[in-house]
């Protein structure tokens, strides 16, 4: 099995079981709906336990989040630092956030779905590393080759990939995606293109 991003090897136990119990938990119930109370028992240990490794639910919260932030930031960087061109990028962005998904699906969408709620929150080493700014550079640079449209600022382009993104997840998480790995790529990265990509935008004038 795949150790999850957010445990640590020298997790005590207890602390592996509270973070697994209040990822699943934050996900599908939501942070404001999650009770301590909820958590310790779904964890199998008792409020008091929870507090001795985090001094409240937010506190949890906040190192889930940043565990499984950092940790779709060095996949989507690894994947994309190895091509140059607009399209090779995408496609690596692409397919290697599906397989962020594939590995664990609540790490990939906690993250997106608090981003505006723990960003201002995170520590400066997290804040260093933006998913979004990866986003906006390589659209930039698709600009540039003339890839990507003019017609639309990068910025709202950002939003577009983002939210796309978002939602893409969410989906997959609820089982609501049915196609296979590989047909979902295709899919998704078709969407993208037609979203941004000059020639396509063009087209529909």
């Amino acid at each position: 099995m795949i150790k999850p991003v957010y445990i640590s090897e020298n997790d005590a136990p207890a602390k592996k079981r509270i973070l697994s119990a209040a990822l699943k938990l934050f996900v599908t119930r939501g942070l404001c709906a999650t009770t301590v109370r909820e958590i310790a028992a779904k964890a199998r240990c008792t409020n008091p336990a929870l507090f001795k490794h985090f001094e409240s639910k937010d506190a949890l919260a906040l190192h889930l989040f940043e565990c499984c932030y950092f940790a779709l930031f060095e996949t989507v960087f690894t994947a994309m630092a190895a091509h140059k061109s607009y399209r090779l990028r995408q496609r690596a962005l692409v397919d290697a956030y599906i397989d962020a998904l594939v590995r664990d699906s609540a790490a990939v969408l906690f993250a997106q779905e608090n981003i505006r709620r723990f960003w201002p929150l995170a520590s400066p080493a997290i804040r260093r590393h933006s998913i979004l700014g990866l986003i906006g550079e390589m659209l930039r640079d698709g600009l540039k080759e003339g890839t990507v449209t003019r017609t639309v600022s990068v910025e709202m382009l950002t939003v577009v990939w983002a939210g796309t993104m978002q939602q893409f997840a969410r989906m997959w998480y609820f089982g609501e995606l049915s196609r296979e790995k590989g047909a979902l790529a295709e899919e998704l990265e078709t969407a993208l293109t037609r979203a941004v990509d000059r020639r396509f935008v063009l087209s529909m004038k």
